[in-house]
């Protein structure tokens, strides 16, 4: 395992983007004083993620963000990616070449990435575990770092030999779980205290709930009662509907059958007329020869009483006829009004229908001749801005005019046609104004 390759951009003292290359035979850097040897160890701890700022020789992580100079800005981020190689898999993955990035903002928020994949630093902690990187490995020695791991106690000196031992992920491992246990006892607790406490609550809810279904039954059956009364009233109206229909086309049917009846008795009451006629023709014949049949006069009298009883039946019973007519035909009158008056009602709708159509359309013709007119005055107003600047740059040129007769005359006195000129112009100039 070795390095290959350290790309930093915005660390510390450099702002570029550089890409430094490690080849087996490179074992060391050297450079004066201030030439950023320093940084780059710095750089290349960072990326693996320490969050020591007093490690980096920084007072706040966010010195390690390069500042600016006189000549540049400040910029907003650093970022270090450390390319190691790992044809050997020393570290947990498939790949052959393991990419450590790390960025950091201004704002204070820090990106970990492995092999360009996003990860927590926890994660790359655990990758650098056990193989002598990481920021409390033993590869990377800065200065006093020696006197330090000398003069410190026996238990930190533990790590640094357990880290070399290849141990300390396992110890890491046992820290966590003992963490993660402690914190489920504590949840245990947590979660007894729950229990006892809902144990007071169960009784309570036990009858809450059982209020509930019994609402939940009770507002089940109301609705259902609810439909089947919409549901009753609905065919109670379809029903009454239908009688009035009905009634309706019985109300006509008799209608017809009743002037059928009365043609019928108009007809027998004409048969009945002839019969008369003709009985009064025989009756007649009959006074003729009234000394010859006398003993047939009481016969003829009996079928003459039987017919008038037959007459006045029928009469009766046209009479009859007549009422029931009247009473359909009032029937009947009172359904055409309802007609005539749903009719009346749809034909006002219909009027006030159009007469909105007609004041739409006058509208949009007025509209359209307000539009017309406004563009011809705007037309005209056109005209007379381009006449008015026409006329004033008319203007600047006679009073130029003016002003050069007005000095030649000065220079020239006694010239009167001069003079006259400028009168003339003068005048000239008043009356376009007065124009104007």
């Amino acid at each position: 395992m070795y390095l290959k390759a350290l790309e930093v951009q915005g660390f510390k003292s450099f702002p570029d983007k550089t890409r430094i290359s490690f080849e087996k035979n490179i074992t060391a850097i050297v450079g004066p004083n201030g030439s950023g040897k320093s940084n780059i160890s710095d750089a290349i701890l960072w990326v693996m993620g320490e969050q020591r700022s007093k490690t980096l020789r920084g007072g706040k992580m966010e010195d390690v963000i390069f500042g600016g100079t006189e000549k540049r800005g400040a910029l907003g981020f650093a970022q270090v990616s450390l390319v190691i190689d790992n044809s050997e898999h020393i570290f947990e993955c498939d790949s052959t070449e393991l990419m450590l990035t790390r960025r950091y903002y201004r704002s204070g928020e820090s990106e970990y990435y492995i092999n360009r994949e996003a990860v927590r630093l926890k994660d790359i902690n655990g990758l650098l575990m056990d193989t002598g990187l990481g920021r409390d490995g033993y590869s990377i020695i800065g200065q006093g770092r020696i006197a330090e791991i000398v003069s410190n106690k026996s238990t930190e000196r533990r790590e640094i030999f357990e880290e070399a031992a290849g141990i300390s992920r396992y110890r890491s491992r046992k820290e966590e779980s003992e963490r993660k246990l402690a914190k489920t006892e504590e949840n245990l607790l947590r979660i007894n205290d729950k229990i006892d406490e809902l144990e007071y609550q169960v009784e309570p809810l036990r009858k809450q709930s059982e209020v509930a279904k019994k609402y939940l039954v009770l507002r089940d059956e109301l609705r259902i009662r609810e439909i089947s009364v919409w549901m009753a009233t609905l065919d109670k109206l379809h029903a009454q509907a239908e009688a009035v229909n009905n009634d309706y086309e019985a109300a006509k049917a008799n209608l017809e059958s009743a002037n059928r009846s009365l043609e019928a008795l108009y007809a027998s009451s004409e048969n009945i007329s002839e019969r008369m006629h003709s009985k009064d023709a025989e009756a007649e014949a009959a006074r003729g020869r009234l000394a010859q049949i006398e003993a047939k006069t009481a016969e003829c009298d009996s079928e003459a009483a039987v017919l008038r009883a037959n007459i006045s039946a029928g009469a009766e019973a046209v009479q009859r006829m007549k009422n029931d007519i009247a009473e359909q035909e009032n029937r009947v009158r009172e359904i055409g009004v309802k007609i005539d008056e749903n009719n009346g009602r749809i034909e006002a709708l219909l009027q006030s229908i159009s007469e909105l159509n007609d004041k739409l359309n006058a509208n949009n013709n007025v509209l359209a001749g307000c539009r017309m007119k406004m563009q011809s005055r705007e037309n005209a107003s056109e005209q007379l801005r381009e006449k008015v600047n026409k006329l004033s740059v008319d203007c600047r040129s006679l009073d130029a005019r003016i002003h050069m007769l007005t000095e030649m005359e000065k220079e020239y006195e006694g010239f009167s046609k001069a003079v006259k000129t400028v009168e003339e112009l003068s005048r000239e100039s008043t009356a376009l104004w007065q124009t104007l």
